[in-house]
């Protein structure tokens, strides 16, 4: 917890700000990027969650099908594990905004924080149901790896997290701001740098997560055929 969020500021943080001096509007590098190291920091950890609540279990044949044959429904169960990913990565995240908060050349404010730590879980309930449609559909871990570390380079260029989209070509910009992982992302900066809340950017992931989540329980019940 204490040597990940260092490792991101020594080998990301440092580096890229030499390069990108400021953002597109003028923010320091350092202070851009904290909110998307951050919610880096809540991927992966969210990643680690559901691997092994969900895919490792389920691969194995461990303590899976009994869990599925708990009297809840097939989303509530998906729902539950997208809870405690949230949990898990938002502690994280608590840990890593202590720590990075020492090397900012200033400090946010605390509702700067707590806007932070609000956006995770939405962050983490994108993220975690793509990671458990992976989780069902797949059933080899070496293509489960691969499709991860795909994803997560996609989440690092593509999502806004290290670099601004506008740096893309027009059109692959446009398609990009439009994921709901930028989306997220974008709308916390701009509540932080800006000042604006903009409430289409919010409540598209979250209703998208809301349906991902019904979809990935549909999915559960087929793959085990209950």
């Amino acid at each position: 917890m204490f040597i990940f969020p260092l490792l991101i500021h020594f080998f990301v943080t440092i580096v890229l700000k030499n390069v990108l001096v400021n953002s597109l509007e003028q923010i320091p590098y350092d202070i851009w990027v904290f909110p998307g190291i951050l919610l880096l920091i809540a991927a992966i950890t969210a990643n680690a969650v559901i691997y092994r609540d969900l895919f490792d279990l389920r691969v194995h044949q461990r303590a899976f099908l009994p869990l599925t044959l708990a009297p809840f429904s097939k989303t509530q169960l998906i729902l539950g594990f997208l809870v405690i990913s949230a949990i898990e990565a938002t502690f994280y995240v608590l840990v890593a905004m202590g720590v990075l908060n020492f090397f900012l050349p200033k400090t946010l404010s605390a509702l700067d924080y707590f806007m932070i730590l609000v956006f995770t879980p939405i962050f983490i309930f994108i993220l975690g149901n793509i990671l458990i449609t992976f989780s069902l559909l797949i059933d080899r871990i070496t293509t489960y790896l691969s499709t991860i570390l795909v994803l997560f380079l996609i989440i690092l260029f593509g999502s806004g997290v290290l670099v601004e989209l506008e740096f893309y070509p027009k059109t692959i910009s446009l398609i990009l701001s439009n994921l709901p992982l930028s989306m997220i992302l974008y709308s916390l900066r701009d509540i932080i740098f800006s000042n604006r809340v903009d409430w289409t950017q919010i409540f598209i992931p979250i209703f998208v997560a809301i349906i991902w989540t019904w979809f990935n329980g549909f999915l559960l019940k087929r793959k085990l055929n209950q």
